[in-house]
């Protein structure tokens, strides 16, 4: 996973790492949370409301940076 931040391009940092867990459960939930916080209203659904939305957890292995 690599996250940026938005502020400033040249500062970063990635986590590497294996999938450990993957479960549908809360799935849909957790998007409709994210958007809430990042947006201000509710998932779009661009796919349309039967797709599966997965959670999946990572060990991470390796986390480095930059900036």
């Amino acid at each position: 996973m690599a996250v940026s931040d938005p502020a400033n391009p040249f500062r970063s940092f990635q986590v590497r790492g294996r999938v450990v867990g993957i479960t549908a459960e809360g799935g849909a939930e957790h998007i409709e949370k994210l958007a809430q916080r990042y947006t201000g209203g509710p998932y779009a659904w661009y796919g349309g409301r039967d797709q599966t939305r997965l959670i999946m957890t990572i060990e991470a292995e390796k986390v480095s940076g930059v900036g």
